[in-house]
């Protein structure tokens, strides 16, 4: 049995081509960009993983924060999401390669009803965590955290990073309707859409805001009420030629305001930060 499992994985392996060269980032199938599902395909936003609390005996359970995979060494996420392990790292660990919740490092495969198997979650363990330095309590702002993992990925279909940057991006999001994917409150498999994105002013009043908004952070509506986890993915699209070639990192998701029967999703901003993101990748 365990052969003809690893027999199935490894024939849908080479059906991806992956006997190639993988996609340096942000692997796109634009196939899957229209249709209409709220969950992913397993190779389908291969850079959402889950930060995950480690206790005693190696016991994991959820954090309902998403990680974004952006290096070989590096995930992002909020800071809202790590600061409570900053002093204590060892607490923390991140699942990567995973689309169901309930799928767990012991999975060496997991299969589903039609004996279709993939490779199940990897466990990796923090060596750092680098919280934004203008990161504020108070109002959300630059909710940002970067962290360093204590071995290198292994990339695979499963598990690959998102490009930190397009390479003609528009000078204003407003108006676009733009892809996100992360794990949510619904179920235990991994989530996507298309969040609506509009402008601050709109913001303000559709949230009741009493202060100046969060500079670094912008509203989208996505088209379900669905309660996503904190640092989901919302992401641009590099065309080239007039073909989608890959996707970029355009913000994580920071919060979630439900009021009215209307969803509004709270994204930080990381173009202001990707300097920032991208010296302390090259200083590790």
């Amino acid at each position: 049995m365990e052969m003809f499992v690893k027999l199935v994985v490894l024939t849908f392996v080479i059906g991806l081509g992956t006997v190639q060269a993988l996609p340096e980032c942000g692997v796109l199938d634009e196939r899957l960009l229209h249709n209409t599902y709220t969950t992913t395909y397993p190779n389908e936003y291969p850079w959402v993983g889950l930060l995950m609390n480690q206790g005693q005996g190696g016991r994991l359970t959820h954090t309902r924060c998403n990680v974004i995979i952006i290096h070989e060494l590096h995930v992002l996420t909020t800071a809202t999401c790590v600061r409570k392990f900053q002093k204590q790292q060892r607490n923390a660990a991140v699942l990567l390669g995973i689309r169901n919740e309930s799928h767990t490092p012991e999975n060496e495969y997991v299969c589903n009803e039609k004996g279709f198997c993939v490779p199940g979650p990897v466990l990796f363990q923090l060596a750092d965590i680098k919280i934004n330095p203008l990161a504020d309590k108070d109002t959300g702002d630059n909710d940002l955290a970067i962290l360093k993992l204590t071995e290198s990925i292994n990339y695979t279909p499963y598990i690959q990073p998102i490009c930190l940057q397009g390479d003609t991006e528009p000078d204003s999001l407003t108006g676009r309707n733009l892809p996100f994917s992360g794990f949510d409150h619904s179920n235990y498999l991994r989530g996507k859409g298309k969040a609506f994105i509009v402008s601050r002013q709109h913001c303000n009043t559709l949230t009741s805001s009493k202060t100046p908004w969060p500079q670094n952070q912008f509203c989208g509506f996505p088209p379900k009420t669905t309660r996503f986890y904190e640092a989901t993915a919302l992401m641009g699209i590099n065309v080239v030629k007039d073909v989608p070639e890959n996707f970029y990192l355009v913000a994580i998701l920071a919060k979630m305001y439900l009021s009215g029967g209307v969803t509004t999703m709270i994204y930080q901003d990381l173009r202001p930060w990707r300097d920032w993101i991208k010296e302390n990748i090259n200083s590790s």
